[in-house]
């Protein structure tokens, strides 16, 4: 159904409608605050040097997204590394990034109180709990943030001209340098150009002109896509293969991929932080009774949303909106992650469209039953706000949040071996140790899992299973410095100091001298040994350091 033309309301019930998004944000992730640094968290905050540097540093060590980086900057030369700064800054991202989108929702035409409905589910949908609560997912939400700024301010200028535009393509710039899923916001604008346009007649030469901008602010959004992210994208499309293993078989897959948003956003009650290596198994055939499924499913939902676009309805527009949006990220040139829940943060603001166009619609067709819909409405937003605080629970800490990862998708090694690596971090060597087997027994060619076991059986002090487990790693090229470091110190506690000394002289070779103290201290113990000089050996591993988690 199209939407209505939105009634005035008084200035102070859009402060109000604000107020209750920030409320609600608050409320729903409030018991985020006091979690930990978790998975790329590490990484990507706790040992980036970038993060330590000085305000004044200015664009120094910001490298990728370099928006997310001087974010955590910013956070760091406030509170230092405490997590409770980062996660309140995510929160008041957030926040500003639904009122951004209440904004929109107002701009295209939508009734305060529907605008206001589909804010509130975009603001606390359990999907989003992968970008707001994971410090690390600060990516998606200024990326959103700008995202959604940037079309506030190309709507404006539709209707007054100015200097919007200039702020719109400012907007994208900053978008893209948050994250480059940012690329598709042209598009998004043309899209609610075209649909504010369905029935009506605009002369030719004005929409040539606005295409031209639209055209022209996308050549900005390319520039700064490839200034910024060139290189990596180069690389993933020369060394990336189709999942599955060809075109076809990436199609089907992504079928079943954008079924799985659907239903993520339907029916949000099995959320995991990682669909990597056999949580989510790719399809090997187009007639994989799966893939049939969900081109099945993406057909009644394309001709429903056909429908609706021509009725100028909200679900035609938010359901559009969602495809054009999760194309980045549908592997048109295939990347390692093949989903994850923080790639719907832009996507539900498609959701919000169609929540907002359906509150709409249901005051319009039922007047005299107001309260009703507002009690409906209410129930919906209440039980996803609890299970949003839940799954806030889960991303408490390391091991908060891999044993959930695993209880749901115990087939996904990465989280296994992830698990295993916060047990071993807590010298609880029996659960790592069956973490580690869990995730080799489902990928059993894995050396990140051989070496970490490798490096938990020296730490045992069981000699010959270290040495089976690290000697596997170093059959297969190419050989992995830390892995010959490890293997020397085995060899050289289990009493084969040649054996050992030759480990380390390879390590040496092609390690960096800031790198190379475990083979250095291995090397000269081995001489020792050697050389007769009395004296037990208890040296523990030094040259590879700590197990990293897997990203």
């Amino acid at each position: 159904m199209a939407t209505q033309a939105a009634p005035t309301v008084h200035r102070w019930g859009h402060w109000a409608a604000i107020l209750v998004l920030i409320g609600a944000i608050a409320a729903t992730f409030g018991n985020a605050v006091d979690n930990d640094f978790v998975f790329d968290d590490q990484n990507l905050i706790v040992d980036a040097p970038a993060v330590r540097m000085p305000l004044a540093a200015g664009f120094a060590g910001l490298n990728y997204r370099p928006l997310r980086t001087l974010s955590y900057r910013l956070d760091y030369a406030i509170g230092g590394m405490s997590p409770r700064v980062f996660h309140v800054s995510n929160l008041c991202y957030h926040a500003l990034t639904a009122v951004l989108v209440y904004a929109v929702l107002l701009a295209i035409g939508i009734a305060p109180t529907g605008a206001a409905a589909g804010a509130l589910l975009f603001a606390i949908h359990p999907v989003q709990a992968d970008a707001v609560t994971y410090l690390s997912g600060r990516r998606d939400v200024l990326c959103g943030l700008f995202y959604a700024a940037g079309v506030l301010a190309y709507l404006r200028w539709r209707r007054s001209g100015g200097a919007w535009l200039l702020a719109a393509g400012l907007c994208y710039a900053l978008a893209i340098l948050a994250k480059e899923m940012a690329i598709t916001m042209p598009a998004a604008c043309f899209l609610i150009d075209r649909w504010r346009r369905v029935g009506s007649e605009e002369p030719g030469r004005r929409e040539a002109a606005v295409s031209g901008r639209l055209l022209a602010i996308g050549g900005l959004g390319v520039a700064v896509l490839y200034m910024t992210y060139g290189h990596r994208v180069l690389r993933m499309a020369n060394d990336r293969r189709w999942h599955g293993g060809s075109v076809v078989t990436n199609a089907a897959t992504m079928a079943r991929v954008w079924v799985k948003y659907l239903q993520l956003v339907v029916w949000p009650a099995r959320l995991s932080a990682d669909y990597s290596f056999e949580a989510f198994p790719v399809s090997t055939s187009l007639l994989d009774p799966r893939a049939l499924a969900a081109l099945a499913v993406l057909a009644v939902v394309a001709v429903a949303a056909v429908r609706s676009w021509r009725r100028r309805g909200l679900f035609g527009l938010g359901m559009v909106w969602m495809a054009v949006t999760l194309l980045p990220v549908s592997h048109l040139i295939p990347f390692r992650e093949l989903l994850a829940e923080h790639y719907l943060y832009i996507p539900m603001m498609g959701v919000a469209m169609m929540a907002a166009g359906a509150v709409d619609a249901a005051v319009v067709r039922w007047p005299e039953r107001r309260a009703l819909v507002a009690a409906a409405a209410a129930i919906v937003l209440v039980v996803a706000a609890g299970r949003t605080a839940l799954r806030n629970l889960d991303w408490r800490d390391r091991i908060t949040l891999w044993t959930a990862t695993v209880a749901l998708e115990p087939r996904c090694a990465r989280a296994q071996y992830n698990l295993g690596q916060a047990y071993f971090e807590r010298s609880r060597l029996a659960d790592a140790e069956r973490a580690w087997l869990a995730a080799a027994e489902v990928q059993p060619d894995d050396l990140d899992t051989a070496s970490a076991l490798a490096k938990l059986y020296y730490r045992l002090g069981n000699y010959e299973l270290a040495s089976a487990r690290i000697e596997a790693v170093l059959a297969r090229p190419p050989v992995d410095p830390d892995a010959l470091t490890l293997a020397g110190w085995v060899a050289l506690d289990s009493g084969k100091p040649m054996r050992a000394l030759d480990y380390f002289n390879q390590a040496l070779a092609v390690l960096p001298p800031d790198k190379a103290a475990g083979a250095r201290t291995g090397h000269d113990r081995a001489m020792q040994v050697m050389a007769g000089t009395p004296g037990q050996i208890v040296e523990t591993i030094q040259g590879g350091g700590r197990t990293p988690f897997k990203r």
